[in-house]
């Protein structure tokens, strides 16, 4: 191998020498900077990573009561209603379609951030059970109660019922037992078991809603209102026609 070696003018080797100790220092902090990044300890996580969508809102009621609970459901008109043992619950269209109860709360004396809304509908004949829960904050209402926001349905148990294919009696018209449960940040929590009778009486929405939540509802049925509510199965409605 041979070397071939460059002759420079005077004034650019005193150029090149005078640019050596930056290069150095430069390189230096680099390789510095590298070095504390790979050493240095992680960050602390935020001290909210546990509180949905930035939540700030104040503690509802007073820290030292225990949680007052009182439970609600969106009604026919997509009012906020109360619900209590021998209520009515509508049964009501959602936008993924089927029949669902809007089972929410009203509460104090909790934060309202973060809370775990659980509910569930029972058919007290089989035994059978239909439940949502999911992780809400609470609304702020003008009388510092915290409560299930009725603009949003993503703050209510969204609790499935129709197409009946679960339970042995009709779902409309009937007792069922309805459950509805709050657990705060503390693990503080309030249930309520009430005998409810599910209604279809949204307008717009009741032929519909009688048909789908029948007793003798099968999935894959197809699903004709009578004048009276209940359904007709295809055979029965050409049956019908013929005789006509």
């Amino acid at each position: 191998m041979q070397y071939l070696r460059v002759l420079l003018p005077e004034k650019r080797q005193h150029q090149l020498l005078l640019m050596r100790p930056f290069v150095c220092l430069s390189i230096l902090a680099f390789a510095t900077t590298i070095l504390f990044a790979a050493c240095s300890p992680p960050p602390d996580p935020p001290t909210d990573g546990g509180v949905i969508g930035g939540c700030r809102l104040p503690y509802v009621g007073n820290p030292n009561e225990p949680m007052e609970v009182n439970v609600v459901a969106i009604g026919p008109g997509y009012e906020l209603v109360p619900v209590t043992d021998g209520s009515d619950v509508t049964l009501m269209f959602p936008p993924q379609g089927g029949r669902v109860v809007f089972a929410g709360v009203r509460a104090r004396n909790l934060n309202p951030c973060a809370v775990r809304l659980s509910g569930a509908l029972r058919d007290p004949s089989s035994q059978q059970v239909r439940l949502d829960s999911r992780i809400i904050n609470l609304q702020i209402a003008e009388d510092g109660y915290g409560q299930s926001d009725v603009t949003d349905i993503f703050t209510f148990a969204n609790i499935a019922s129709c197409p009946n294919q679960w339970s042995d009696q009709d779902l409309m018209d009937v007792p069922y037992e309805l459950t509805v449960s709050l657990t705060d940040k503390d693990d503080r929590n309030v249930t309520h078991v009430l005998q409810v009778f599910p209604r279809c009486n949204e307008p717009g929405q009741v032929e519909a809603c009688l048909c789908q939540c029948d007793s003798e509802y099968v999935l894959g049925m197809m699903c004709y209102p009578t004048d009276g509510g209940g359904i007709k199965d295809q055979d029965a409605s050409i049956e019908d026609a013929a005789g006509d």
